[in-house]
Order: C-alpha cells, then structure tokens, then sequence
C-alpha cells in the first residue's frame, strides 16, 4: 500500500517509461530516416507495420505519437512536443511547396503510386500557382 502510495505521489516511473518509448521509437525512426543498419531495415519491410513507416504518413504518424508522449514528461517535454510539431507541419509545408522533394525522401504506398494526383501535397484541395479560382 505504502509502494502505490508512493508511485501516485511522485510518478518518476512515468517519466522513466515514457522515456524509453520515446528513445525506442526514435532509433527506429532514425533507421528507417537513413535506412541502416541494413537487418534492421530490412526486418520492418518485411513486416506489415514496419513497411509503412518508410512512407510520409507513416512517419508523421509516429512523429505525432512522439509529440503526444513528449507532452507528459513535464515542462522541457511540452516543450519539445511544440518544437516536433512544428517541424512536422513545417516538413508538411514544405511538401506542399516542393511536391518533387517529397517523392525522393519517402517511399509512396502502392494505393499512393495508381493515384494520379499528388498524394502527399494534395494538390486538388490547395490552391497553387496557375490554379484554382481568380477573385
């Protein structure tokens, strides 16, 4: 009774487990990102989640998971789930900008390479240069 009470009060466990999930996470995040060490990346192709990884939704899935576990490890963790975030809406942006970069940094899903619009920019919903409606 006297451990729970103890745990509730000062929930250091937490931190420690929301650590190492993070730090899992972001090691196979790092080598899914530059695809090495080579059994490693070749074990999440063949598996059924690992293979999504590779691409851009996976990955801003998984970067949105970290951002939500950083908001629980106190203040310099919220404050880093801001800094993730807004490096993922800036990657975001970024692909809307330059739809050619995203083609060689993330792998398309095959439902992703028969469409014939852009998939990761989602040109028919965003206004671009030389489309959409003149006011």
């Amino acid at each position: 009774m006297a451990v729970s009470i103890h745990f509730t009060l000062k929930p250091l466990y937490l931190d420690c487990l929301v650590g190492a999930l993070i730090t899992l996470v972001c090691i196979v995040m790092l080598c899914v990102a530059i695809e090495a060490p080579s059994p490693i990346v070749s074990r999440l192709e063949r598996s059924a989640i690992g293979s999504s990884l590779f691409t851009f939704r996976g990955r801003y899935m998984v970067d949105l998971l970290i951002a939500l576990f950083l908001f629980a490890m106190g203040f310099w963790g919220i404050l880093m789930g801001f800094f993730t975030l807004f490096l993922i809406f800036g990657i975001r942006f970024l692909g809307v900008k330059q739809p050619d970069a995203f083609n060689e940094i993330f792998r398309q899903t095959d439902i992703e390479s028969q469409s014939h619009g852009d998939s990761y920019t989602l040109e028919d919903t965003y206004d671009t240069e030389g489309s959409g409606v003149h006011r």
